[in-house]
């Protein structure tokens, strides 16, 4: 039998800790395509199955199972001298969570995070929850709460303020809209009750003085009724300014959350290609602060 490959037996032995061919990936940085190729490849070379894929996730063989030990220790000897890259000619994989207005943004100037020529490949994933970073459900995340996990590397980045916003067609010639009386003269949209916990949510429920006529359940949804023209709602200033239908109605607040984060997992830290999307969005949203914190 040949020498074996130190780059397979690596992909093998995160397999066997995620228990999944797509956390893998995530973890060392390349495709799961990179992955399934390399497996089956080992697989060849030792003329065993290794690895069994099902509806529920990826299974180890009796035959992986024997030299889990094994490579559990190779991954801990290599983990104790630093930080590996796999030498693939696959561009390097970052998964990025974070609320879907900061993903908007994010995905409207994508090129300014993948470099220039592109040397990562970016996954912008949308969602409200967060995500477990040390278990690699993302290489990075952005919150709006300070963790206090303490396997987590963050660092803060500038907040960012709202405002009640109306399509220019229904407050354009009424004055009620600029006032107080906006909060009785006008319907209203917001998210759905769920997220009444969050500080943009309280914000309105405290001066709103009838329920919101609509509620939707992802933002992108709740801007599309503003631009509507029959209702008003509360939107990142980043999002509504530059909509030329939309017109800012009351004063623009930062929402109280306990300050805007960018969170990795130490380890994910150390990996030069998710330590350069961190720096390129850390830089991308200071350079933007005056869009984010507007007068």
């Amino acid at each position: 039998m040949k020498n074996l490959d130190w780059r397979q037996l690596h992909i093998l032995g995160a397999v066997l800790e995620t228990s999944s061919l797509s956390a893998a990936a995530r973890r060392l940085g390349v495709s799961q395509p990179t992955v399934s190729r390399q497996l089956r490849a080992l697989e060849k070379d030792l003329d065993e199955a290794l690895v069994e894929v099902t509806p529920d996730g990826s299974h180890p063989t009796a035959a992986a199972l024997l030299l889990a030990p094994a490579l559990r220790e190779m991954m801990r000897a290599a983990s104790s001298i630093g930080s590996l890259q796999l030498a693939t000619t696959d561009t390097p994989v970052v998964r990025v969570t974070c609320g879907p207005w900061i993903a908007a943004m994010l995905s409207k100037n994508i090129q300014c995070l993948l470099g220039e020529p592109s040397d990562i490949e970016i996954e912008i994933v949308s969602s409200i929850a967060f995500a477990d970073l040390p278990r690699r459900q993302a290489d990075i995340a952005i919150r709006n709460q300070r963790p206090t996990d303490k396997r987590l590397a963050l660092k803060r980045l500038p907040d960012y303020a709202c405002a009640a916003y109306g399509a220019l067609d229904l407050v354009g010639e009424r004055d009620d809209a600029f006032d107080t009386r906006r909060f009785l003269k006008f319907d209203w949209a917001a998210l759905v009750e769920e997220l009444d916990h969050f500080p943009t949510a309280r914000w309105l429920t405290d001066r709103l003085r009838k329920n919101p006529v609509a509620r939707f359940s992802t933002s992108v949804n709740l801007l599309d009724a503003v631009k509507g023209g029959s209702v008003l709602a509360v939107v990142p200033c980043f999002i509504g300014d530059p909509e030329e239908n939309l017109v800012r109605v009351s004063d623009s607040f930062v929402p109280d959350y306990g300050g805007h984060w960018i969170v990795m997992d130490n380890d994910a830290r150390r990996r030069p290609h998710v330590r350069r999307a961190a720096d390129r969005i850390v830089t991308f949203l200071q350079e933007r602060e005056a869009q984010l914190l507007p007068n």
